[in-house]
């Protein structure tokens, strides 16, 4: 029998906003959130339009658009401060276009930020307008609810030639076998979502994905014995998510030295 938080199954994605999924939870229940959201690009971004080359618009998507974007990101960094448990981690991705207010959010809501992780990409997208530097990085902010938190040094050092790691991931973009059942237009490397799963939790601890996308995160706590509950409100990416989970045994030999 599958197990249950509050009714929610666990390992399981649920098609509905985040903010509505998490009222569901209850407070102090998940050990962990990595959470991708939004940057808010569809009202920000380059009006430059991809769809031809990528088959997707980067900046065009309508889930990417957010009127109110202060008042939506305080809502759900505001849940997941309480369904965290008091020595629960948050991780938060973002680029300039919404790091500072995430970052800024994070701390009115009472965590406190640990860290930053960097991630570096060996081959950028070009800025095809020409009108400033190719964006090579993205954030990730490390926040914690409560004084305690999970880092795991013996882990780090692991993958680290014995020595802790720096604060920056360098990796290509998510290569091409990890795409091979379906594309989403900001997918996660699994290198990347597979050291923080690790950094940050235990084995069978409950992870908690609000915006769950190509559901790189969910297939990284699949390989690492973790569980997950995940929120997303497009089918479309929730069956390609499922096919992933269901093909993750293809995934370990090419990644096996990070598990």
């Amino acid at each position: 029998m599958s197990k249950l938080l509050n009714g929610l199954q666990i390992n399981r994605i649920y098609q509905r906003d985040c903010i509505e999924g998490m009222k569901m939870l209850p407070d102090n229940s998940i050990d962990l959130v990595i959470a991708d959201p939004p940057y808010n690009l569809g009202n920000n971004g380059t009006k430059i339009n991809m769809k031809e080359t990528y088959g997707f618009n980067y900046f065009k998507e309508d889930w990417d658009k957010i009127d109110d974007f202060q008042a939506f990101n305080e809502a759900w960094i505001n849940e997941c401060h309480r369904v965290l448990k008091p020595d629960g981690s948050m991780l938060a991705y973002g680029t300039h276009h919404n790091i500072f207010t995430v970052g800024y959010l994070i701390e009115q809501s009472s965590f406190t930020i640990r860290a930053k992780y960097e991630w570096k990409k060996k081959n950028p997208p070009p800025n095809f307008s020409g009108n400033a530097p190719h964006f090579a990085s993205e954030s990730i902010i490390w926040a914690s609810k409560g004084k305690r938190r999970t880092y795991n040094l013996d882990y780090a050092k692991r993958i680290n030639d014995n020595k802790n790691i720096q604060s920056v991931f360098e990796t290509a973009l998510t290569p091409r076998f990890e795409k091979r059942h379906g594309k989403f237009p900001c997918q996660k490397p699994l290198e990347i979502s597979i050291k923080l799963i690790n950094l940050h939790s235990h084995p069978d601890q409950i992870v908690l994905i609000p915006f769950c996308g190509s559901g790189s995160e969910a297939v990284a706590t699949q390989m690492t014995n973790r569980n997950f509950i995940a929120f997303e409100r497009e089918s479309k990416y929730i069956e390609l998510t499922n096919i992933r989970l269901e093909n993750t045994n293809e995934l370990k030999d090419k990644l096996i030295h990070l598990i």
